[in-house]
């Protein structure tokens, strides 16, 4: 199944299978919303949103023309 033309938004983007999904898609040719809560490095984890966003746009680079890719920085926690 093509994703492309399609509008995703994915969360926990940063890394992992949240990344690789995006990854996938931009690769298709989707627009792409990218949600996650690491904006700084941490040394025990690979990525941040940016990176990832970074990653995701090149992924897409050849397919893109009207599509975008959209960062959010979320911190949802229960307390």
């Amino acid at each position: 199944m093509s994703l492309a033309g399609k509008r995703i938004f994915i969360t926990g983007g940063s890394r992992g299978i949240g990344l690789a999904i995006a990854l996938r898609a931009a690769r298709d040719g989707a627009s792409i919303a990218i949600a996650a809560k690491t904006s700084e490095p941490n040394p025990k984890l690979p990525g941040t949103i940016h990176t990832a966003a970074e990653e995701i746009e090149a992924a897409g680079e050849k397919r893109w023309q009207s599509n975008a890719i959209y960062v959010m920085r979320l911190k949802l926690r229960q307390q």
